[in-house]
């Protein structure tokens, strides 16, 4: 496959615990997921954080690694709700396993401060 032939999935999600980058770029480094037709989707106060993949499972894992590190409770008394829905299309939902991306050698995991800050790579 070639470069221009790869396919990218972005994952966001609100830090509320305000964790340095270095932090976002350990906790993503050699993490890998298994995309789908399954859309997994958590949602709660601090917004909706969504992922294609192979299976329930696998979404609730991956949403579950992004929570971990943003501080977002995923299990007790007033968390968010999951959400899960598959689609037939051809067109979206394509099996495949993704990594976390890299350019030159450097991991591509950015933040933001707020909504509205500049994205710091």
């Amino acid at each position: 496959m070639t470069f221009w032939q790869r396919r990218t999935k972005r994952l966001t999600y609100r830090d509320q615990l305000g964790q340095p980058q270095e932090v976002h770029q350990a906790h993503w480094a050699g993490f890998e997921w298994e995309a789908g037709n399954t859309i997994v989707a958590y949602v709660g106060d601090w917004g909706t954080v969504q992922v294609w993949a192979q299976s329930e499972a696998e979404g609730r894992r991956v949403i579950g690694h992004a929570c971990a590190v943003a501080g977002i409770p995923t299990s007790g008394a007033g968390v968010g709700e999951w959400v899960v829905t598959t689609t037939t299309s051809t067109r979206q939902g394509k099996p495949g396993r993704f990594v976390t991306g890299t350019i030159l050698g450097r991991q591509v995991v950015s933040k933001r401060n707020g909504p509205s800050g500049p994205v710091m790579v």
